[in-house]
């Protein structure tokens, strides 16, 4: 039962994420039109030996790199797994055997294009026996090999352990495969690999399906003279009979290879052990390797910083830490002063739109997500952003702050009655709904890296920096400023990741407004009290807020001033002020409404519940908003601001060129590069497992090349082989490659 539930939980991620899969399929038939293309055209000669060998080689090759992609996708949905694993969901086990039947059939219709494209395009034995049973070997040793990567993902901790090991694996597997390096010219310290390597045996069975029973016309005779009798003529290819124009592929694959046809379907039950073996292995570690962190979490700082509170209550602890091991203590909420000002400096500017609206095509029609929306911010207020799900709240919130990813937009947007400027963007903060923080940075590198790189260049960096710490001090992080950001469970928590986000725009000065998207999203009662405190404290400083909340409780529906509701379709239901006690708001849909709020009742639950039951009520609460005295009120406002705002537009034009030239970068591309190399090199610098992995696998990677290809001569084959050896390092490379972070 767990294991059918998690295969249509798998089944069902699969096809919302068709994307992924195409892309696969897409670059396999590519790969597989360019392989093809170079062997085609190969004659039935003795001179297609290698050919052939090449071609089956890359045909396993290639297999294998795409299983290896197996490893990414299980660290996707590790913590996931985990955290449900611990909560008794279902035992890691089901899930792992489940996306393994639901990866088949989509490994099956992969191998479907890849193999007849290749093999027909490379114009191998044309019989409908060789054709199945050359299918029949690749397509199981792709499984085979993807239990082996599974295996590895399941048994290491971290993603850069699993690559280190899958490429050094892989440099092994294909060294061994019996192509690069034949059999007989192995070295004895590294033969065994090759009796426990399954690429050997699907090789081995590969190549003599093809050769088996054919015999090969002799391309070049020694010596190359006419009339040549009896064993006078060899042909120069391994297994050739003097005396005979051609070779024998089953002699040619026993002298170059020490191959057997006998041993074709002993192959395949060897490559179905090593299947099943590494399933109930990756079964196995999927249920011993569960790493789930039920525990609180902690913040973990970086060595040689004492956090303040740490200092003041533990007096025996002065000046620096233990350098020998990370300070970690537990995160607690946190407390905001109110009454405490802001010295931020603002433009006392309104930002206003009329008539906006957003066209996006779906599946070649049109639909409209925002449909006539007008408001405004003025600087100091709090302005809440509310509706039904679907009415297009973080839509709005996009397109006012000019980051609309598709569709059409139209409307009227100005400052102050002015056309936005080219550096509007730079002048509005906009916190996302997810917290998105490079993971090894600290709170205060976090803040200095968006002070450097948002505020203008004509800023001094001292000024920047000391901006740096009164943002810290104002959203009273303080005690974890030097804390790493982390990963969930050891790091910073939802509430301290929020006020970070925050934290992150200010430290652009944004000098018009602050967006915030779902502020209170995933935050507890006391969180979400305290980061409402944290941006009415920000508003009394004069900056104005729009942020859209969902449901939100009656005192914190109470720290904002206006209300901007919508409905269905992306339309305003109402725009006004909310007054003492939400009386104004709930007034007007007092009167217009089949019910009044309950004294007991939460307005903002009253107010969704009204604009969102359509059993109770058919009003229309948009267009009954457009026909109000309040809706002319706004509009009123709305043309006075306008035209209030014309007669300073010439003497401020000049304002408006300057703004322009700053362009939508505050600081140019040179400026950029150096802060950018710091952030990568402390990421870099702070992820030693993955530094680890790549040293490890280049130098154990080298190593395993040199002896393996150890004094390869001065004959053709020695030749040969070195040639191999320089193939062996591109391919490490591309171990090496895929382990990159973004």
């Amino acid at each position: 039962m767990q294991t059918a539930l998690c295969a249509k939980r798998a089944t069902q991620q699969l096809w919302n994420d068709k994307a992924s899969t195409f892309t696969t399929l897409i670059g396999e038939i590519i790969i597989a039109l360019v392989v093809g293309s170079i062997f085609y055209g190969t004659p039935e000669t003795s001179d297609a030996f290698f050919s052939y060998g090449s071609v089956l080689f890359f045909s396993v090759l290639l297999n294998v790199l795409m299983s290896i992609t197996d490893t990414h996708n299980l660290y996707k949905g590790r913590s996931v797994v985990s955290k449900q694993a611990s909560y008794a969901f279902y035992r890691p086990s089901a899930d792992a055997l489940a996306s393994v039947l639901v990866d088949i059939p989509v490994k099956f219709g992969v191998a479907i294009f890849f193999n007849i494209i290749l093999y027909f395009l490379s114009e191998l034995a044309l019989t409908a026996s060789q054709f199945f049973i050359f299918f029949l070997f690749v397509f199981v040793t792709t499984l085979a090999m993807s239990m082996v990567f599974r295996t590895i993902a399941a048994a290491t901790v971290t993603l850069p352990q699993a690559m280190a090991i899958s490429g050094f694996l892989v440099l092994a597997l294909i060294t061994y495969t019996g192509f690069v390096l034949p059999g007989p010219y192995m070295h004895p310290w590294f033969k065994w690999i090759s009796y426990i390597n399954p690429l050997s045996y699907a090789f081995e069975a590969l190549l003599v399906n093809q050769a088996h029973g054919t015999n090969y016309p002799c391309s070049n005779l020694v010596p190359p003279y006419p009339n040549l009798t009896d064993d006078t003529f060899i042909c120069p290819v391994p297994g050739s009979v003097a005396g005979e124009t051609y070779v024998n592929g089953d002699a040619w694959f026993e002298t170059s290879y020490d191959y057997s046809y006998s041993h074709l379907w002993r192959n395949l039950g060897i490559i179905l052990g090593f299947l099943f073996f590494f399933l109930f292995t990756y079964l196995l570690a999927s249920e011993l390797n569960v790493n789930s962190s039920t525990g609180p979490d902690v913040l973990v700082f970086l060595r040689g910083c004492l956090p303040t509170t740490m200092a003041q209550t533990d007096s025996k602890l002065k000046g620096r830490v233990d350098a020998e091991r990370p300070l970690v203590v537990s995160s607690a909420p946190l407390e905001v002063d109110v009454n405490e000002a802001t010295s931020m400096q603002v433009d006392r500017e309104t930002l206003s739109w009329r008539k906006v609206s957003l066209d996006v095509m779906i599946k070649g029609n049109s639909r409209r997500l925002l449909d006539n929306a007008c408001g405004w911010v003025k600087p100091g207020s709090l302005t809440a952003l509310m509706g039904v799900s679907g009415a297009g709240k973080t839509t709005l919130l996009n397109a006012l702050a000019q980051r609309t990813p598709s569709g059409v937009v139209q409307g009227e947007f100005y400052v102050d009655g002015k056309p936005l400027p080219a550096s509007f963007k730079s002048d509005v903060g906009y916190v996302q709904q997810q917290d998105v923080h490079l993971e090894t940075s600290t709170v205060r590198e976090a803040l200095r890296f968006s002070a450097m790189l948002r505020q203008p260049l004509n800023v001094p960096k001292s000024e920047k920096l000391a901006f740096v710490e009164e943002i810290i001090h104002l959203l009273n992080m303080d005690d974890f400023a030097d804390a790493v950001v982390g990963l969930p469970g050891k790091g910073l928590n939802v509430e301290q990741r929020k006020r970070l986000s925050i934290g992150v725009e200010l430290a652009g000065k944004p000098s018009l407004l602050l967006f915030l998207d779902e502020p209170t999203s995933g935050l507890d009662s006391q969180s979400s009290e305290a980061i409402l405190a944290l941006l009415r404290k920000l508003a009394a400083g004069g900056l104005g807020i729009l942020c859209t909340i969902h449901q939100p409780s009656a005192m914190l529906f109470q720290r904002f001033d206006r209300l901007l509701l919508m409905a269905r379709g992306g339309k305003v239901a109402y725009f006004g002020d909310i007054g003492e006690n939400s009386e104004t708001v709930l007034r007007y849909f007092g009167d217009c409404g089949p019910r009044r709020c309950a004294d007991a009742e939460n307005p903002a639950e009253y107010l969704l519940d009204v604009i969102g039951n359509t059993d109770t009520t058919n009003l229309d609460w948009p267009c009954l908003w457009g026909g109000s005295a309040e809706a002319k009120e706004v509009s009123t406002e709305l043309e006075r601001m306008t035209k209030s705002s014309s007669a300073r537009r010439q003497e401020n034009r000049s304002d408006v060129v300057q703004a322009r030239r700053r362009g939508a970068y505050s600081v140019p591309l040179l400026s950029q590069i150096p802060s950018v190399c710091v952030r990568v090199f402390q990421q870099y610098w702070r992820s030693p497992t993955y530094i680890a992995s790549k040293f490890m696998l280049g130098v154990a990677g080298s190593l395993f090349i040199g002896f393996s290809f150890f004094q390869p001569g001065q004959s053709i084959l020695g030749v040969q082989n070195a040639t191999f050896s320089i193939l062996m390092v591109c391919a490490m490379f591309s171990s090496l490659v895929q382990q990159v972070r973004g």
